[in-house]
C-alpha cells in the first residue's frame, strides 16, 4: 500500500506544482458564456443522441469526446466526438463530428444491458481513452482502457469491496457506482469515484446526511490500485415537493486541477424542485489512504476536504439546469480558460434535454 503522502507527491510532480492546502480560498466566480440545448429524440444517422454522461477535451484537435450511457438498448454502446463553435467569443453552435461504437477486447459491441457507460477521459500523451461503467449484466462496475476507435485494450481489476452482493450489504449500490473519472496531468494516475457509499461503508445520501463515496486511484501502467480515499457528499439539497417524491444527491463527476486538487461536482435532484449542481475544489492532502480496507465502519478515517466554489440551482445564470454529469476544460475563449458541463437527458422526452453549458473561469 502506498501512503497518502506518496500518492499526493506523485500527483503534484505529475502536474509540475506542489500540493495545495484545502484551506485555500475558493477561485473567482465563473462567468457564463452560453449554452447549447439539444432536444430529446434528436437522431444522428438514425440513432438517438443523448445520455451524455462524460466529456473530455482533446486540445490538439479541438474536439470533445462524449460518452453516452445507452446500455446498448437503442444502439450499441458508443461515444461521440463533438466540436463547440464560437464566434467573437460567443458560443454559437455544436457539431456532432463522429460516432464510435464501444467494443470489447474481441472487437465486438457490448450486448444489450452488458455495460452502463458513465465517464470518459482522453489521454493526450498515450492517445487513448479511459471509460467507466456503472454495471454490467450482473451489476459489477468496471473501468476500461480503449483505443481511439473505442476498442477495449484492457480492463482494470476492481477490488472485491466494490462488487455488489445482490443484498446491498457489500459493494456498490445499484446505479451509484463509477460516475467520476479523471487523469493526473501525466496520465500515470487514473482516479475513479463512486456516486455514493459502498454498502458496507455507509448509507446513501439523505436530506439529513451525506454519503461517504470512495475515490479509487489506479496506476495506469500496472493497473494496480495505488490508493483509496473517502469523499463525503453533501446531504440532498432540497426536499421533493411532488410525486413520485424522488430525492438524491451524489458525486456525479470530477476533474483534475493543478496541485493534485480535484474539481468535484455534486448533483442533487428533487421531484418538483429540479436539479441543484454544486462545485467544490477538493484536496486529498491529509485524507486517509484506505486502500485495501473492506469497510470504513468503526475506523478513524479523514475524508477529502472540499471548498465550495459555486452552485447552480434552477434559474441561476438564467439556466433551466438539467442532470449535469459531465465536466471538462475547453478551449480558450477571449484569452481565458473555459469550463464545459453537460447533462444526461436519460433519453426522457418529458422535461429533459441534452445541455452543454460553457463558462469562462480563472486558471485552476
Amino acid at each position: 500500500m502506498r501512503s497518502c503522502l506518496a500518492l499526493l507527491s506523485s500527483l503534484a510532480v505529475a502536474l509540475g506544482t506542489g500540493a495545495v492546502t484545502a484551506q485555500d480560498a475558493a477561485p473567482a466566480a465563473p462567468e457564463f458564456i452560453g449554452q447549447i440545448v439539444l432536444p430529446t429524440g434528436l437522431k444522428i444517422e438514425g440513432v438517438e443522441f443523448g445520455g451524455i454522461s462524460g466529456i473530455d477535451y482533446d486540445e490538439a484537435n479541438d474536439l470533445f469526446y462524449a460518452i453516452s450511457d445507452d446500455r446498448s438498448q437503442r444502439a450499441p454502446a458508443r461515444f461521440y466526438t463533438l466540436k463547440l463553435v464560437f464566434a467573437e467569443d460567443q458560443l454559437t453552435g455544436l457539431d456532432i463530428v463522429s460516432t464510435h461504437t464501444l467494443t470489447g477486447e474481441d472487437g465486438e459491441p457490448f450486448a444489450e444491458g452488458g455495460v452502463d457507460p458513465e465517464a470518459i477521459r482522453f489521454d493526450a500523451e498515450g492517445q487513448r481513452l479511459f471509460w467507466s461503467s456503472e454495471g454490467d449484466a450482473e451489476g459489477r462496475p468496471a473501468v476500461h482502457e480503449a483505443d481511439l476507435t473505442g476498442k477495449t485494450v484492457r480492463s482494470f481489476e476492481i477490488p472485491d469491496a466494490y462488487l455488489p452482493d445482490g443484498a446491498e450489504t457489500n459493494g456498490i449500490f445499484g446505479n451509484l457506482a463509477f460516475e467520476s473519472l479523471t487523469l493526473s496531468g501525466d496520465g500515470r494516475e487514473l482516479l475513479a469515484g463512486t456516486e455514493n457509499a459502498l454498502a458496507q461503508d455507509g448509507a446513501k445520501a439523505t436530506l439529513e446526511a451525506g454519503s461517504p463515496s470512495r475515490i479509487i486511484v489506479f496506476d495506469t501502467e500496472s493497473g494496480a490500485v495505488s490508493a483509496e480515499y473517502i469523499y463525503e457528499t453533501d446531504p440532498i439539497a432540497v426536499e421533493a415537493t411532488e410525486e413520485p417524491g424522488y430525492n438524491d444527491n451524489g458525486l456525479s463527476e470530477f476533474l483534475m486541477l493543478s496541485g493534485g486538487r480535484l474539481l468535484t461536482v455534486e448533483r442533487s435532484f428533487g421531484s418538483g424542485v429540479g436539479n441543484t449542481i454544486a462545485f467544490y475544489v477538493t484536496s486529498l492532502e491529509g485524507a486517509t489512504d484506505i486502500a485495501g480496507m473492506e469497510s470504513i465502519e468503526g475506523q478513524e478515517v479523514q475524508s477529502a476536504t472540499k471548498t465550495h466554489w459555486f452552485t447552480i440551482a434552477e434559474g441561476d445564470f438564467g439556466l433551466d439546469i438539467d442532470n449535469i454529469e459531465s465536466v471538462s476544460f475547453g478551449p480558450q475563449v477571449g484569452g481565458r480558460p473555459t469550463l464545459v458541463i453537460a447533462s444526461d437527458n436519460n433519453f426522457n422526452p418529458v422535461g429533459q434535454f441534452t445541455q452543454f453549458v460553457v463558462f469562462s473561469v480563472p486558471e485552476l
